[in-house]
């Protein structure tokens, strides 16, 4: 995890996901932390992957695991380090990633398209568990209607009309040429 080579160090940390030993693990946290500061993001996008599957199984040896991924998404700019740590927080804290994603939800038709489909997948779920989110999220699943990715566009459109009852939520896409089938 010290190594110079990044390579190596994220392969490490791949490898370190596959650990079931909490005791060779526990020696490894401070270097698995340092892992999310790297200059490349293939060792932060594995240092968060690490991160994620350590705390599923030893939560003990990282209690605070959601709020220094919630920090680290704050600051994260690579797509793929944070739709990695937006996954883990969707999974560790959902409330966590409610959060997130109510503090820049004015800014997902920026996001990547990895994160948009992220996105749109815990909406669905949110909304669909617990159909009083719904006026909170709608907005944003519209919003993604205009994304730039076909794909984002057709899973935000399935949500919309999977989760909407208003014969707009049915216009909309169709009048964007967006079918549903």
């Amino acid at each position: 995890l010290q190594h110079p080579n990044e390579y190596i160090k994220g392969s490490t940390l791949r490898f370190l996901c596959k650990l079931k030993e909490a005791e060779l693990l526990e020696p490894l946290m401070p270097a698995i932390r340092a892992c999310l500061e790297n200059r490349h993001s293939y060792v932060r996008r594995n240092a968060v992957l690490a991160i994620f599957t350590i705390y599923k199984s030893f939560d003990q040896l990282i209690p605070d695991a959601p709020e220094l991924i919630q920090s680290y998404l704050e600051g994260e700019q690579d797509p793929s380090c944070k739709r990695n740590a937006f996954m883990m927080l969707i999974h560790v804290d959902r409330e966590r990633a409610l959060d997130y994603l109510s503090s820049c939800i004015d800014q997902v038709n920026s996001f990547n398209e990895i994160l948009q489909l992220v996105i749109v997948e815990l909406v669905y779920k949110v909304c669909y568990d617990n159909p009083g989110q719904r006026p909170r999220f709608i907005r944003c699943i519209y919003n993604l209607l205009n994304s730039n990715s076909n794909a984002v566009r057709y899973d935000a459109t399935g949500c919309l009309v999977t989760l909407s009852s208003s014969p707009t939520a049915i216009k909309v896409p169709v009048s964007m040429g967006i079918c549903v089938h």
